[in-house]
């Protein structure tokens, strides 16, 4: 019998916000009341139910690798929510030695004066979402914070954390190339970050955002300046020690973030919370794998939880998407991914790749598939050409 130890993150989904930010698409509702202790039952009745099916799946890990809260906004989950789930996570799972407990957190007041509560829980590494590194453009993304509020989050975040790392957009219409370039480094300069999780800011459907670009009150930037801003921005993350090692995500070395590492090598997750998805390998064998999808609603997910656990799809994925969803999340990583986690190796073989691989925009190295580091901010068009035979 196979006995090698796999990998397995835990996600825990909180939905709720102080106000939502016009250009998210993310599952994620303003604060409303809640009942405390239905929250805890409907999260521990999930973690119970992932327990049993990975023993029925025989899938062998040494413990949790990492536990993400993301959101929303999980620093503003009631702190008796969060031990409650790491309590019972602990309990049903153990943790492995160098486990990495990540949250999301903002630049608020009241979420600061958690940041050592946090610490107390077990969390042991804070990303801060400060999207903006001057007040227009905090406004103009509809953030609640300014920017002294954001120097003052992370002073107190870098105190008491040893791993912090933040959230920032960038490469907007109106936004001065120049400078962003001299905010970055001033900040680069002021803070011992560990990670940074860089976006291009993108219109997605369904935001308040969307609906203005459609009514001509926001422009989409031009691609050559934003390719511009692209290669400043790297520049300069490169000059103070950060190495991008996925498209939008930096870090200082051995501070990759280890559960979004999970995910872009299509390893095994638990997904907990109103909209949260999870995937496992249902044998150690990496032959079927199976999706598990949660209402979105909070009211509904509550309800639907409370006494016992119930999702509202569990589906297993053809070998085909499987195989896609390995591809394209991998070639999102710098080094690429393992030819052998691909179950068929058809995508591979078609005149798509072929073509990909005389024009050195895809290569194999040392039983890796790499995308070459010039055409990584086009991996969308790259995979939406493998798609189409």
């Amino acid at each position: 019998m196979n006995k090698s130890k796999n990998l397995l993150g835990l996600y825990i989904h909180w939905p709720y916000c102080e106000s939502k930010c016009p250009y998210c698409d993310f599952n994620s509702h303003v604060n409303e009341s809640i009942d405390i202790d239905l929250w805890i039952k409907s999260y521990t009745n999930q973690i119970y139910q992932m327990k049993e099916d990975i023993i029925e799946y025989n899938l062998n890990y040494d413990g949790l690798s990492s536990i993400f809260f993301g959101g929303g906004t999980p620093s503003l989950m009631p702190l008796e929510i969060i031990e409650s789930i790491l309590n019972i996570s602990y309990k049903l799972f153990n943790f492995n030695r160098d486990i990495e407990i990540s949250l999301e957190a903002n630049p608020s007041s009241y979420e600061i004066e958690k940041f050592v509560d946090l610490k107390k829980l077990g969390i042991n590494r804070l990303s801060v979402g400060v999207q903006s590194l001057n007040s227009k453009n905090l406004h103009f993304l509809g953030r609640l914070h300014n920017v002294n509020d954001v120097y003052n989050a992370l002073d107190h975040a870098t105190k008491t954390f040893d791993n912090v790392s933040v959230d920032l957009m960038y490469a907007f219409h109106g936004q001065d190339i120049n400078l962003w370039i001299d905010e970055l480094e001033s900040f680069l300069k002021r803070y011992d970050l560990k990670h940074i999780s860089l976006y291009q800011l993108t219109i997605e459907k369904g935001t308040k955002f969307f609906t203005d670009y459609k009514k001509g009150l926001i422009q989409l930037i031009d691609n050559d300046l934003a390719a511009d801003f692209y290669t400043k921005t790297n520049m300069i993350l490169s000059k103070y020690h950060f190495n991008r090692y996925e498209i939008s995500n930096y870090s200082k070395i051995n501070f990759e973030c280890k559960h979004n590492l999970n995910y872009w090598n299509s390893d095994n997750w638990i997904g907990i919370g109103p909209g949260a998805y999870g995937r496992l390998w249902t044998s150690n064998t990496k032959l079927q794998r199976i999706e598990y999808q949660n209402y979105k609603n909070p009211k509904s997910w509550v309800n639907q939880n409370v006494n016992y656990c119930s999702f509202e799809k569990i589906k297993m994925l053809n070998t085909y998407d499987t195989d896609v969803d390995t591809l394209s999340m991998g070639l999102r990583l710098e080094k690429g991914f393992r030819i052998s986690r691909l179950i068929d190796r058809k995508l591979i073989k078609s005149k798509q790749f072929k073509t990909l691989q005389d024009k050195k925009i895809i290569f194999e190295k040392d039983g890796f598939i790499v995308l070459s580091k010039n055409y990584l901010i086009k991996l969308n068009s790259i995979i939406n050409f493998l798609m189409n035979d």
